[in-house]
């Protein structure tokens, strides 16, 4: 039993926890990862030749390939890594210096070593001697991808040559013998990556998501064994050996068929933690909730196919960028950390003097989807997208602000049935004093279903707050879901600027931005430098 002086000693320490321990606190910064044809075409030498092009970009990583012709004529690569002899680090450490490069850039920091899981013949999982020389190879892509400063490893165990590696065989032994080997294979492999990197982030294109139908069934691990998946044991043997300085994202490639507006990416990533918990060994289940970064993949093709694609995502709004922008936050926003991206007919830079000139001349995601870019990068950080945006237009004198189309004064509402504050004009501004529940409302009537804004704003001193709500021919549209204003961190007596990305959804012909008070006698708040801008 917990004593109370045990809890009185907990109580002290959080009390004296510094201010800047509690202001550190905030939303995990999601992140986007590069993958496509093009990157599977190009060597990390290459893609540092384009470092600035990926910069205009909004990712914060791609995919990485090693493809190397050794001293003794033989080649190796990240796609044959399971069969090829063992990798030389001498010959290898030249792409060390590269990486190091590679991560100076802001697009690319985030970038992992690839390594594809499905050998063109299978290992027999009794070959003590083919594993050894398996692992000690992902041992030397962790070494690199270590030293370079990379931020992981990346690993695509699709079964593109059909070699069944994680289904049992009938030259296999029974299954549970077979499982076992898996679990200690999955942690041979895995202990010569954690030795070289412990805190690795380690990115699969699936892990326990692989098969969705077992996360939603009854009996998991009963299902896999009666299909004979090997799988999810030697997943188990990752977590086997897992230390607690490493992570590892699940990223559910299945996820290129999801549909934000069914709600898909919500319910995959609650899957993850939930109805995978079924595939994962009790003494493990605790390092699997701790350590897994459930994620995402989208496939932009669907957004830029013909109608006659199994491959074909329509417009929504009059717009397939939107369709896509529409995914993509609800991929974000359930993603614990990554979302990757990949795309395979055209291009993320426009790619020039490649030794493969498949993808040089082809056009780019942002010549395919006009706005992909700024898309996402609004998606992923609406207020600094705003900021950049709202001041690139500025600096450009094209930035045209509607609240000084609105007539003043601004609208007022407070609470019938709570005491009245003060409200009014303060300079080109509006204050609240002792407002308990009222509001200044600026409304910007004729928008349409698809339109973005950027709102901008600064608020001073104590009990104010601003949200964007929605009218259409004049009737709150409380359905639709508002929009509330960040304001950054700063003291009552400081001017803190708030802003928000915005899209019009459907249903509705007004925005409203309500300029908020909740306050407690005495305090007083002021909103200036209102800026609605249509982007």
């Amino acid at each position: 039993m917990v004593k109370i002086s045990q809890l009185l000693m907990v109580a002290a320490a959080i009390s004296v926890l510094p201010a800047s321990a509690v202001e550190a606190w905030g939303p995990v910064q999601k992140k986007y990862i590069a993958h496509g044809w093009d990157l599977l075409a190009v060597t990390p030498e290459e893609v540092l030749a384009h470092a600035d092009a990926f910069d205009r970009t909004a990712v914060d990583g791609v995919t990485l390939m090693i493809r190397q012709r050794l001293g003794d004529g033989r080649t190796i690569s990240h796609s044959s890594v399971m069969t090829d002899p063992l990798w030389p680090r001498d010959e290898l450490k030249g792409h060390i210096a590269t990486f190091r490069e590679i991560v100076k850039h802001p697009s690319l920091k985030e970038s992992f070593l690839s390594s594809w899981w499905a050998p063109r013949k299978r290992l027999a999982w009794t070959d003590d001697a083919a594993w050894r020389t398996f692992a000690a190879n992902m041992g030397t892509i962790a070494w690199l991808a270590k030293e370079g400063g990379l931020r992981g490893v990346l690993v695509d165990a699709e079964d593109y040559p059909k070699s069944e590696q994680y289904r049992l065989q009938a030259d296999d032994p029974a299954y549970d013998e077979t499982a076992r080997l898996a679990r200690k294979r999955g942690a041979e492999v895995f202990s010569a990556i954690f030795r070289e990197y412990p805190d690795v982030t380690f990115l699969s294109f699936w892990m326990l998501s692989l098969n969705p139908r077992y996360l939603s069934s009854n009996d998991p691990m009963g299902d896999a064994r009666a299909n004979g998946s090997l799988w999810p044991w030697f997943v188990n043997g990752m977590l086997d050996v897992m230390p607690a300085t490493a992570k590892f994202v699940d990223g559910n490639e299945h996820a290129y068929r999801y549909e934000a507006e069914k709600g898909q990416f919500y319910r995959s990533a609650c899957q993850q933690r939930t109805g995978a918990l079924g595939l994962v060994a009790p003494e493990n289940r605790q390092k699997y909730l701790a350590q897994l970064r459930a994620g995402f993949g989208l496939y932009l093709d669907s957004y830029v196919n013909p109608t006659n694609s199994n491959w074909y995502f329509g417009p929504v709004n009059g717009s397939r960028l939107t369709h896509y922008a529409q995914n993509l936050a609800q991929a974000t926003a359930a993603a614990d950390e990554y979302v990757w991206v990949y795309g395979e007919k055209r291009s993320w830079v426009p790619w020039k003097g490649t030794k493969n000139t498949r993808f040089q001349g082809v056009e780019t995601w942002d010549d395919a989807l006009p706005g992909f870019s700024d898309e996402m990068g609004g998606v992923k950080d609406p207020r600094g997208y705003c900021r950049r945006r709202l001041g690139q237009m500025r600096k450009e004198g094209v930035l045209t602000n509607l609240v000084d189309g609105v007539k003043r004064p601004w609208g007022t509402w407070q609470h019938e049935k709570k005491p009245k504050g003060k409200m009014g004009q303060e300079g080109s501004g509006v204050f609240l004093e002792g407002a308990p529940n009222g509001c200044h409302l600026v409304h910007i009537h004729g928008v349409k279903p698809g339109e973005t804004f950027a709102v901008s704003l600064k608020m001073k001193g104590t009990g104010g707050s601003s949200i964007v709500y929605w009218q259409k021919d004049g009737h709150w549209q409380w359905g639709l879901a508002g929009v509330p204003i960040s304001f950054a961190t700063g003291t009552e007596a400081e001017w803190r600027t708030g802003e928000a990305l915005v899209r019009v959804p459907e249903g509705a012909d007004t925005l409203v931005l309500q300029l908020c008070g909740k306050q407690r006698p005495g305090e007083r708040v002021v909103f200036n430098q209102v800026e609605i801008v249509e982007l």
